[in-house]
Parts: C-alpha cells; structure tokens; sequence
C-alpha cells in the first residue's frame, strides 16, 4: 500500500488538560487512602461490639437491680448509696456508654 493511504490525513487534536478534574481526582484517591487507614480491623470491630453488649446489658442487670431493691424484694447495699451508686443513673449512664461504643 502506498505511503500516502496509510498515513493520517490529518494530525490527531491535542487535548487540553482538565486541571479541575485531575485535582478532584487527586482528592478523592488522597481521601479513599485516609479512609483506608483509619479502617477498623475485624478483632477490633468485635472487641468494641463485646464492650458495647457487656456495657448495656450491665446497665439492664443494675436497673433490674435497683427496681428489685425498691419492690422490697431484698437489700444489698443501704438506702442512700444505693440510690447515688447503683441506681437508675448508673444503669442510665452504663447504658448511654454501651450505645456510644456500639455506634461508632
């Protein structure tokens, strides 16, 4: 075949650079390889899901707990520390505990 057939008739154009684009792109691979890093191991994801569990069902055992006490059902510990200690707001905050870790 003749040179001239095989040649290209006209010059491929020469495209612009798309420098928006290729700095969003640079964002979004910097932020895939943050991402990444700050990605939880499978033990430590089920370490803090056995925290969170441990902690709320603690909170439902010391309200159970407290609301036996105050049923008259037995005596553990006196009135006023009971009710400053291992009352309702330590189930409350135990429990408000458990869900922070279960959450994150």
């Amino acid at each position: 075949m003749p040179e001239s057939r095989t040649r290209r008739k006209t010059r491929p154009v020469s495209r612009r650079r798309n420098k928006a684009r290729e700095s969003r792109a640079r964002e979004t691979q910097a932020s895939q390889q943050q991402s990444e890093e700050k990605k939880m191991s499978p033990e430590a994801y089920r370490r803090r899901r056995i925290v969170g569990w441990v902690l709320v069902a603690l909170a439902v055992i010391i309200g159970a707990q407290h609301l036996g006490h105050h049923l008259g059902f037995y005596t553990l510990i006196s009135e006023g520390w009971d009710d400053l200690v291992a009352g309702y707001p330590m189930a409350l905050l135990l429990g408000v505990a458990g869900a922070i870790v279960l959450s994150k």
